[in-house]
């Protein structure tokens, strides 16, 4: 039994390494990274997997995002901004989700996310403050999906459709009580739109491996600004330590994460600094507790970073979600 598993565990890390090196032919953060869970169709939430929920069939959620960025010179950071560059120096970001899911049919569903956001930065603008630490809080974007599971045979492949609404704060003002960035708002102010499609295939009863394709359009928020659209690639293997029939249950994940997005523009100019390609390896666990409860923990870790012009990268994430179904 032991060595049944071994081969498992061993095939779960060569598929990983094989999406792995197909993605690297190929922004700043992860954007999107907790949208609905991650972590496979054994993950907490995910409304994005082609997993399909059940007819009349709730879950009520909770999601945790980190994301800490790494350190700058903040007297380069001026300097930049003085040439009227781009420049910031994120901290880090904290972001609450409440999550609910609903399915109206066994092959349609829907969902909203709904988050409360900090970001943590220091001032590089204002030369009264800079490297003084500030604080930009308050209700983040919601996010609105429905999902259709179309095929269910060998394998099964369901259609991503959804809105990003305009419920953040965007009038967060800094240390020097001038209005924030659109980059570090919790909100954007825009109405944003994704499509995309997902897939799953289930390999044996210790094995399932999931795939998706999400293309992130955005239109022009507050301050004038339009950040780039994104598409969003993320392929990964589940493989369960613990069988499915026992609870609690333990799965061990592993998944990676690709982003391409297109430069920011504000007032109708192309923002230098912005933009590029960011590619995550995100290894994780994930349990059902019991029939109903489900938690999940990745940390999604940068492992290549092209990002246009001179842009802050970010460090790490760190993802932990609850859900709970009914």
């Amino acid at each position: 039994m032991k060595t049944n598993y071994f081969k498992h565990f061993c095939v779960v890390a060569c598929v990983s390494l094989i999406f792995f090196t197909i993605n690297q032919d190929g922004i700043y953060s992860c954007d999107l990274c907790s949208l609905g869970g991650f972590g496979g169709t054994t993950g907490a939430v995910n409304p994005i997997s082609a997993e399909s929920p059940k007819k009349n069939k709730y879950t009520l959620g909770y999601i945790l995002e980190y994301q800490d960025w790494e350190a700058v010179n903040i007297s380069k950071a001026h300097e930049l901004h003085e040439e009227g560059r781009d420049a910031h120096a994120r901290k880090n970001d904290v972001s609450n989700s409440i999550f609910f899911g609903y399915g109206i049919t066994d092959t349609l569903s829907i969902s909203l996310q709904v988050p409360y956001v900090e970001r943590r930065s220091r001032e590089v603008h204002e030369e009264e403050f800079l490297g003084d630490g500030q604080n930009s809080t308050g209700l983040g974007d919601s996010i609105l999906l429905g999902k259709y599971k179309f095929y269910d045979k060998q394998f099964g492949l369901a259609g991503i459709f959804g809105l990003k609404l305009s419920t953040g704060n965007t009038n967060e003002r800094n240390i020097a009580g001038e209005r924030f960035e659109p980059e570090l708002q919790p909100g954007t102010g825009s109405l944003d739109y994704m499509l995309g499609i997902s897939a799953n295939k289930k390999i044996n009863h210790l094995i399932i491996l999931d795939g998706t394709v999400l293309y992130h359009l955005k239109t022009k928020g507050d301050q004038d600004y339009k950040f780039g659209d994104i598409i969003r690639t993320t392929a990964g293997a589940t493989f369960h330590v613990i069988d499915r029939d026992k609870k609690p249950t333990l799965n061990l994940l592993s998944e990676v994460i690709t982003q391409f997005a297109n430069k920011d523009e504000q007032d109708g100019k192309t923002i230098r600094d912005s933009g590029g390609t960011t590619i995550f390896f995100a290894p994780g666990i994930s349990s059902h507790v019991t029939e109903q409860l489900k938690t999940t923990l990745s940390v999604p870790v940068p492992v290549f970073q092209a990002l246009g012009g001179e842009h802050q990268e970010l460090d790490f994430n760190v993802l932990f979600s609850m859900s709970y179904s009914f």
